[in-house]
């Protein structure tokens, strides 16, 4: 599972599998009360003798900020996953030591 920031409210999240799967999100800020859902596209591609999974693709918001999201793809009944969105205030500084 992948998640990208879109804008300052929303979440692309993506993922791969291997059978036709619907692409749909259940999200919540309750661990397991997906109170929320989005639905997005599905596609394939090929290179010569090699086609990719389905790669699934949904954007999740408007999310409220500096808050704790729990989330589920596919409808899959036993896997949830969680993400913190950004602070209302960019930018956000980062050190690496």
């Amino acid at each position: 599972v992948h998640i990208s920031l879109v804008g300052r409210d929303s979440m692309r999240i993506s993922w791969i599998t291997n059978d036709d799967s619907l692409a749909l999100v259940e999200y919540g800020t309750s661990p397991w009360a997906f109170d929320r859902s989005a639905t997005g596209d599905t596609s394939t591609y090929r290179y010569f003798l090699y086609k990719s999974g389905q790669i699934h693709n949904v954007v999740i918001g408007p999310l409220d900020p500096d808050t704790i999201y729990y989330y589920r793809c596919g409808g899959a009944p036993n896997k949830m996953y969680s993400l913190k969105t950004p602070p209302a205030q960019l930018p956000i500084k980062f050190a690496v030591s």
